[in-house]
């Protein structure tokens, strides 16, 4: 202990001397300590500490290192701790002395998906050589790294042996998801869990230059102990994507292949049930953490470790990917940082508004032929399924030579208006819209304005919950209308660097818009009816003034057998197209504003006023 005692003392003199001004000394290189030796160091490379051994852990690193601080960024429905590390030469520890000293910040998280923890023990490793042993001190040149060691706490907290039947160590992990069952790499946009609530308010506060997220992969058998995902096919800003490209993703193949580390695109194939039918990648929606951080302008690097490796050889290739990122980031962070400015700023632009915006993307037909480092396997019938049962021989390598599909052209595309305006009745989804960093304004006044509308017709729900929610399919049908917005209504403009992630949330096209969540599923509900010996009369009245209603009857009745098979639904059919009828059903209640000069002036809201109870307002105000 006296080592720790020490470190403390020098760290405590260390974070004196920055306040007075003078820089922070570096600590000097030497053994590891024996009470800095992590579980998994202990265990020889089989086991992972719970959460409580690992926030003690983080304290420890945090006490013996004047680069290292510890707190953390919110509590877990159970009331554990969400821990963070932030590691800064400079022991710089906010958002705003990030800034202010211009360092590149970059997030690293790990066990999002609890079970998976190979890049908690990744981290606390990289951080203690760089911040205690300083054998890597130089990857804090000009950069400020958060790390998030458990994000998944209360399901990290679910563990046991068993909870991963394909995955080779360690001995216990956690669990996939949430106390409450959510997975939160499927939250990002929707952010129902408070924990992603949580993240968000330390995304938007702290906005990373740059992202790493690092799971355990599942699927096949093949070589790789690493595989990668990038978000490269368009739904990134293109300079940052080149950057991600060309620079980053060319280093780290580079540097990891000369240590012998071979790595590929993330592994999917074409048929889940042919390895041989080719690979193929393509751009996921803004609720995976990659896809959203590009949604956000900044550049996510997914670590797919292989679950048939060994735990050792898989910590070890998260940590060497990290190392490499972390060089890449302090050599290449002043470029970084002006990329991701110019997008934020291209995105805030009138230009970007010139252009459709892609909100979903599909595979093009071609591709290129790449050789994969496979192994062996057979296919046989299965005597207990009759299904086909795939058989690796990992024993017995291969390099195959297969097509890769991963170039994506646009699928659906939205035109982008001038603003959104959102009732304030619909809070909790301005509320959501806080959480994510965008700027809101409020009418303080009722105003009338002309707006784009959409009806949303023939909604279907599914049947089975994904994600806590039933979503929904429909059908779009956009109209032009003046209509009256209440005083508080929420004024989204599109000219702002989050216009990108706002469209992913309030177009109805998108595969992540709130309204395809349930967030607005009151407006598909039907409030007011007539009875029978009213509508029998009425729709005869209607019949005898628009003699055209009886041929469109037959055709929906045609069309819908149900319909001509009950009294009820032809006489509510009548109802519907009568005036008693609610002409706000199945409205969805967002509207557009397509001309810039009708945007009305009104005063900006605070997140404090937009975001659920409990947000950061100090952190993460907004302006306009």
């Amino acid at each position: 202990m006296r080592i720790v005692v020490a470190l403390a003392l020098t760290a405590t003199l260390a974070r004196a001397a920055a306040a007075a001004g003078a820089p922070a000394r570096e600590p000097a290189a030497w053994p590891v300590p024996p009470e800095l030796l992590t579980r998994y160091e202990q265990s020889g490379g089989t086991e992972t500490p719970r959460h409580a051994e690992t926030i003690a852990y983080c304290r420890r690193l945090a006490a013996a290192s004047p680069w290292l601080t510890y707190t953390t960024f919110g509590t877990s429905p159970q009331g554990r701790e969400l821990p963070l590390l932030i590691a800064d030469r400079a022991g710089l520890c906010t958002p705003e002395q990030a800034r202010a000293a211009g360092r590149a910040v970059v997030l690293i998280q790990a066990c999002i998906h609890a079970g998976e923890p190979d890049g908690k023990d990744a981290g606390l490793l990289l951080l203690r050589e760089i911040a205690v042993a300083g054998r890597l001190a130089s990857l804090l040149d000009g950069v400020t790294v958060l790390f998030i060691p458990i994000f998944n706490v209360d399901g990290h907290e679910r563990f046991g042996p068993h909870n991963r039947i394909n995955q080779n160590g360690p001995r216990e992990m956690g669990w996939r998801t949430t106390a409450r069952g959510l997975n939160l790499n499927r939250d990002h946009v929707k952010a129902d869990a408070p924990e992603m609530q949580a993240w968000l308010r330390l995304f938007t506060a702290w906005l990373p230059d740059l992202m790493v997220d690092c799971h355990v992969t599942d699927g096949a058998d093949y070589q790789y102990a690493l595989t990668y995902g990038l978000e490269l096919g368009g739904n990134l800003d293109a300079g940052l994507a080149a950057w991600a490209r060309d620079i980053w993703l060319a280093d780290l193949e580079a540097e990891l292949g000369r240590r012998g580390l071979a790595i590929a695109p993330y592994v999917m194939f074409r048929k889940w049930d042919d390895p041989r039918s080719g690979l193929r990648s393509g751009v996921a929606p803004p609720r995976f953490s990659t896809s959203y951080a590009a949604a956000q302008n900044r550049p996510a690097l997914l670590l797919e470790t292989h679950m048939l490796k060994d735990y050792r050889a898989r910590v070890e290739a998260t940590r060497a990917a990290l190392e490499v990122t972390l060089r890449v980031a302090s050599r290449e962070g002043r470029r970084l940082r002006a990329l991701t400015a110019a997008a934020d700023s291209l995105v805030a632009s009138p230009g970007f508004r010139a252009r459709p915006l892609p909100l979903t993307f599909r595979a093009a037909p071609d591709s290129t032929v790449v050789d994969f480092l496979g192994v062996a396997y057979d296919v046989v019938t299965s005597d207990l399924t009759g299904g086909a049962w795939i058989r690796y021989d990992a024993s017995r390598p291969q390099i195959w030579r297969l097509p890769r599909f991963d170039r994506s052209e646009p699928h659906v595309t939205v035109d982008l208006p001038a603003a959104w305006v959102v009732p304030p009745e619909w809070d909790e989804v301005i509320a959501r819209l806080a959480l994510h960093g965008v700027a809101i304004r409020r009418l303080a006044r009722e105003t009338v304005l002309p707006v784009t509308s959409c009806r949303l017709r023939d909604a279907r729900w599914e049947e089975r919950p994904f994600e806590g929610r039933h979503r929904l399919t429909y059908e779009i049908e956009t109209f032009a209308q003046e209509r009256a917005f209440p005083a508080g209504t929420a004024v989204i403009d599109a000219g702002q660097r989050t216009a990108r992630l706002i469209a992913h949330a309030l177009e109805p096209a998108g595969p992540d818009a709130f309204v395809r969540w349930g967030f607005f599923d009151p407006v598909f509900e039907q409030k007011e009816y007539a009875e029978n010996y009213v509508m029998e009369a009425k729709a005869r009245e209607m019949l005898a003034a628009d003699p055209a209603l009886r041929a469109e009857l037959a055709a929906c009745q045609a069309a819908d057998p149900a319909l001509a098979a009950s009294q009820e639904a032809i006489l509510n059919w009548f109802y519907l197209r009568s005036p008693w009828a609610d002409p706000r059903l199945e409205v969805y209640p967002v509207g557009r504003l397509q001309d810039p000069a009708a945007v009305p002036a009104s005063d900006p809201v605070s997140a404090s006023a937009a975001a659920p109870a409990g947000a950061n307002s100090s952190a993460a105000e907004l302006r306009q």
